[in-house]
């Protein structure tokens, strides 16, 4: 999510500079190299919630999907976005201590992009990006 800057709307703020932060994710499972699973297959809709202390205000919602399929060499991750304006109401008055820059947050050498999930099965499994603000 990015906070629309005050004297601009969601329409017009164009997301740029480091003012991105992740509220939710929903990871691959692995069990040791047995096998690896994403818990997103076939998911229709994806329902997280606002961190109550969240500010009052316009906001940018990302939503990014990372197909593996292709990820064991560079460039081959296939990144699925959707984006939304929301507006929060009855927020708190915490914000998140630090932010990323989309483009910028990835280089593509992450190992949760650049990964073989076919073999060896990997026996972990690193989500990219920042950590989930709460």
């Amino acid at each position: 999510m990015a906070k629309v800057p005050s004297g601009q709307t969601a329409a017009t703020f164009s997301g740029s500079g480091a003012v991105w932060f992740k509220t939710g994710q929903i990871t691959a499972v692995t069990n040791g190299g047995t096998s690896i699973t994403f818990p997103t297959d076939n998911l229709a809709q994806y329902t997280f919630t606002i961190p109550s202390k969240l500010p009052d205000g316009d906001y940018l919602v990302r939503i990014e999907h990372i197909a593996l399929h292709a990820s064991s060499s560079f460039g081959g991750a296939q990144f699925y976005i959707s984006c939304g304006q929301i507006h929060v109401f009855g927020g708190g008055s915490t914000s998140p201590s630090s932010y990323v820059s989309i483009p910028g947050v990835y280089t593509g050498n992450e190992p949760g992009i650049l990964i073989n999930i076919y073999w060896p099965i990997p026996t972990t499994y690193t989500q990219p990006g920042p950590a989930v603000w709460s």
